[in-house]
């Protein structure tokens, strides 16, 4: 992973700046990480409202659309509400606590689909660099905004999203490109799985990611119902795993490690 050098102790909120761009936020929390190559750090997450896909198993549905307010749920416990929407200086002053706390490994930036936002996360990333990396959680849809919030990520995360079981048309052609503008970052990407999904998907993805660098790590992530139980069976995932194996060399399945620890 190559990434600018930042200065020492550098947070959000150390810059004055001057934009006219709003954002909606659903809600910023600090967690441990569930999914991914990172799954256990602790994490800031901020949540943007807003997506362009409607996956049946999403598991943040609030954040689908624009909300009213953003959740702010504070480190001592409490929770405030915001109003949105919320310029640049205000996201960087409500971020300003949770990114001093110790521990915090990265700023996750999640959603809803974060790049339907692109404009205003340039924004935000550009007024001034946390010292923490910066990982992006996106649906991997939009490889044509990914350039403008690009040159402040460190880590891109991105889900392949399969029709059998996200009830979308496929996105083949946009993940691909998405993988090849994302070169030079730290990428993992996670593929959503159940009993439905079908094998030449599975083997799809993989070659998908193979093409676009053999050492991408691809989690095969088991979809949970709403009790946090996989709604596929181990059978299924040997499969997926053998079919996914024969492509790239550092297959995981790991299911949603928050879910199981009963955390946000």
């Amino acid at each position: 992973m190559t990434t600018a050098p930042r200065p020492k102790g550098a947070r959000f909120g150390n810059s004055v700046t001057a934009t006219m761009t709003l954002g909606y936020v659903s809600e910023i929390f600090s967690s441990f990480q569930g999914e991914g190559v990172f799954a256990g750090r602790r994490h800031v997450f901020l949540r943007m409202a807003g997506c362009n896909l409607r996956c049946g198993y999403c598991d943040t549905p609030d954040s689908l659309e624009r909300t009213a307010a953003c959740a702010v749920h504070l480190p001592d416990g409490s929770e405030r509400s915001v109003a949105n929407p919320l310029g640049v200086d205000t996201v960087s002053s409500l971020l300003e606590p949770f990114l001093g706390a110790p521990g915090v490994h990265a700023l996750a930036i999640t959603g809803g689909e974060p790049l339907v936002q692109s404009s205003f996360l340039a924004e935000l990333l550009g007024a001034a660099r946390p010292a923490v990396a910066i990982l992006l959680e996106t649906n991997g849809t939009y490889p044509q905004r990914l350039p403008a919030v690009l040159p402040y990520l460190d880590i891109v995360s991105m889900d392949v999203k399969l029709p059998s079981n996200s009830g979308e048309p496929p996105f083949w052609e946009a993940h691909r490109e998405f993988l090849r503008v994302s070169r030079g970052k730290t990428v993992y990407v996670k593929v959503p799985v159940d009993e439905a999904t079908l094998d030449e998907e599975v083997s799809e993805a993989a070659r998908l990611v193979a093409a676009a660098d053999p050492d991408i790590v691809l989690f095969l992530q088991p979809i949970l119902s709403a009790e946090a139980r996989m709604r596929v069976s181990p059978v299924r995932l040997e499969r997926f795993y053998d079919l996914a194996t024969a492509h790239l060399g550092d297959v995981r399945v790991m299911p949603q490690a928050h879910r199981a620890l009963g955390v946000r």
